[in-house]
């Protein structure tokens, strides 16, 4: 087996914030230290019960900058968004992983200090915005063309015609436009239909957040379901929406490939990440409205 594997593996379920996912590439005496010699967790069930908790802030996610591998040791270099007492932020840590028969037997911490994100805002676009939705759109899904061997749909969308037919908001950091997210009122639920993200700033929670505040105008709204769609050929997007609470519900084919359709249940409780909910600037419910067909199987979202 390849010495990194376990490594990567218990990565791409901590981006999923899937403790399930996780919990198998731990030895079942593993040790976890704060590095150099400071231990923190000692066995799985204590490593568990500490990523149950870490698991729940909405915006979690560790974007792996560099690896390398000596013998059975593995190094990574990371920088992981978290949801800090002061607001969300990164940090920059070094991850050190002893592995022996497939699974990481001790773990080494080493952190920088936290640095806060800059100052962000969320509000609902107007026809004035179509021209810079398109580009971010566009910019954000290019990424998946070598994947389905052509522009996915999202990239050729009228988005003048968008931008009045459903609400779309749009999220700046530092008044910079970064991401967004396109909703629709259905019947008995509220669709998502696209969440992108510039690839500048895709790791850094920001496609969590906004599916935080989906939930959020659902319950607001009135709806007790949310539902999103994504290609199949996406399995990371898949995995991603599973550890935020979207089930799977059915899979559909046609000429364009497969569509996962996945919802989640809100209300009553928070929904989950709504703690860490976006300030938003107009009416909550406005621009809420759906028409046309169904959508096809490669209006994904582009927020990995």
């Amino acid at each position: 087996m390849d010495t990194a594997l376990p490594v990567q593996k218990q990565l791409d379920a901590y981006n999923a914030r899937d403790i399930d996912a996780f919990m198998p590439w731990w030895a079942e005496d593993c040790e976890y230290y704060e590095f150099p010699d400071r231990l923190l967790a000692r066995g799985t069930a204590e490593v568990r019960e500490r990523h149950v908790a870490r698991f729940r802030e909405p915006n979690l996610y560790g974007r792996l900058l560099s690896r390398i591998t000596v013998g059975n040791v593995v190094v990574d270099h990371e920088t992981v968004t978290r949801s800090f007492p002061d607001g969300p932020g990164e940090v920059d840590v070094i991850a050190i992983y002893e592995v022996e028969n497939g699974k990481i037997a001790k773990a080494w911490f080493k952190s920088g200090p936290p640095r806060l994100c800059s100052a962000f805002s969320l509000r609902s676009a107007n026809a004035e915005d179509a021209a810079a939705i398109r580009a971010l759109t566009r910019e954000a899904y290019a990424k998946w063309i070598p994947v389905i061997g052509r522009e996915p749909l999202p990239m050729t969308v009228d988005y003048d015609a968008a931008v009045r037919m459903h609400r779309i908001d749009l999220l700046y950091v530092d008044g910079a436009l970064v991401a967004l997210i396109e909703m629709i009122a259905k019947d008995d639920h509220l669709l998502i239909e696209n969440i992108a993200v510039s690839p500048a700033c895709q790791g850094r929670g920001w496609g969590r957040r906004l599916l935080a505040h989906a939930e959020q105008v659902a319950v607001e709204a009135g709806y007790s379901v949310v539902r999103l769609f994504t290609n199949k050929l996406f399995a990371a997007n898949v995995r991603l929406y599973g550890g935020v609470g979207y089930g799977v519900d059915r899979e559909e084919e046609s000429g364009l490939g497969v569509a996962v359709y996945m919802s989640k249940r809100v209300g009553g409780d928070a929904p989950d990440g709504v703690a860490g909910r976006l300030p938003v600037r107009g009416a909550i419910a406005g621009q809420l409205s759906g028409r046309g067909t169904r959508p096809p199987p490669d209006r994904v979202l582009a927020m990995t």
